[in-house]
């Protein structure tokens, strides 16, 4: 017989319920358990007493005998397995029925494993051990995850408190006579995009909409270390061209090979009644009027920033007078895959925008757009869109 000296550590004190109504059965199995290495095993003489013993001391693994009177074993582990909390538990059935049918029966309501009667008592302690080794597994496997989701949802929340504050959007229409509405959708838990804006130092307002390349820690990642360096440049004197330049220069040494950012930052200027604007390879602006039939595109070429320190950039202008509208937005929704499997692309967002176009409210604009593209498909990367209007 095995030693306890062969049990290993991670499940030397696991719990072990003996189910059985025939007394000897019962203390024979308790025997060949403990001699084993497994001291800790608590013995229930029928399936009512084992749900008890159950509810009142959660047991690491029951060895449960199917034929007993008042609560038969099949019943027990059907029971066991519709609460939640113990669906993963190991359930080893044993029983003198050898019909293929009554090990079907036993599996159906959830039994784990089956050993025969007469018990082997090899095999049974065989048996037990993986048993309770891999449960030992899954509750690592489990811990693990539920850590992973809690680290997740904190980087999460602070990612999303890199976004302007809706108090700061307020701000802005009330100062500046321009409303504003975003919205901002990571395809995992964490994304490679996100968006600011910000006062120059002739008070006109900045706006920026970036786009890292890949997904989850690492795009996000990526996402503080250029927000921060954002918060450290000084925008008195703000030309776009030269602003990604420094930009692009500041990035470069910090990104691993192969990483990079598509990147749009412009101003809104109310004397000249333009946005002005430079492109870092990002998806191509719009704009439009209250009477337009279609947003106009603006240009949109250059480098993605984080590729070649040495890249310069051109500024650009979009008209944008009173009651002008802006459009901005990362390609996971130019990008789209819908669902005829084709890719829905520039031409296709601009079919929906023009649909949409002419709602009044930014907000109402977004949300119909939104709506459009998920009856369309599924977003496959991360996705961000943002509307500024020109208001009085």
């Amino acid at each position: 017989m095995s030693s306890s000296a062969s049990v290993p550590v991670n499940i030397r004190n696991a719990r072990i319920l003996v189910v059985d109504d025939n007394r000897v059965n019962r203390h024979l199995l308790v025997a060949v358990l403990q001699r084993g290495g497994f001291p800790h095993v608590e013995m229930a003489e029928d399936g009512i007493d084992a749900l008890a013993k159950i509810e009142a001391n959660a047991p690491d693994l029951i060895l449960l005998d199917l034929m007993m009177p008042k609560l038969d074993g099949f019943e027990v582990c059907r029971r066991l397995r519709t609460d939640p909390n113990r669906r993963d538990l190991p359930i080893l059935v044993q029983s003198s029925l050898s019909g293929s049918e009554d090990r079907t029966r036993a599996f159906s309501v959830g039994a784990t494993d089956f050993v025969s009667k007469p018990i082997n008592a090899t095999e049974l302690l065989s048996r037990v051990r993986i048993h309770l080794e891999n449960q030992a597994l899954l509750r690592d496997l489990q811990g693990y995850r539920r850590r992973r989701q809690g680290e997740l949802a904190l980087a999460r929340s602070m990612q999303e408190r890199l976004l302007p504050a809706p108090s700061r959007l307020r701000e802005t229409e009330s100062d500046l006579g321009l409303s504003l509405s975003a919205h901002f959708e990571p395809s995992s838990e964490l994304g490679g995009d996100f968006w600011d804006l910000r006062r120059d130092g002739r008070g006109r307002l900045i706006v920026w909409l970036v786009d890292f390349s890949g997904h989850g820690v690492g795009a996000a990642l990526n996402t503080f270390r250029l927000h921060a360096i954002l918060r450290q440049m000084d925008l008195n004197d703000f030309d776009p061209a030269d602003h990604l330049r420094e930009v692009n220069e500041r990035v470069c040494p910090l990104l691993r090979s192969g990483q990079f950012a598509t990147m749009l930052v412009g101003v809104v200027d109310p004397v000249e009644n333009t946005f002005h604007y430079a492109s870092a390879g990002a998806p191509a602006p719009m704009v439009w009027q209250a009477g337009d039939a279609a947003p106009e595109f603006g240009d949109s070429s250059g480098l993605p920033v984080g590729i070649l320190a040495s890249a310069r950039y051109q500024n650009r202008d979009l008209a944008l007078p009173v009651g002008g509208r802006l459009f901005l937005y990362s390609d996971g929704a130019s990008e789209l895959w819908t669902a005829d499997d084709t890719v829905l692309g520039e031409d296709g967002l601009l079919d929906l925008v023009r649909c949409h176009m002419h709602q009044e409210e930014d907000a109402g604009f977004l949300a119909g757009l939104l709506g459009s593209l998920t009856a369309l498909g599924n977003f496959d990367d991360d996705v961000t869109a943002l509307v500024l209007t020109r208001r009085a």
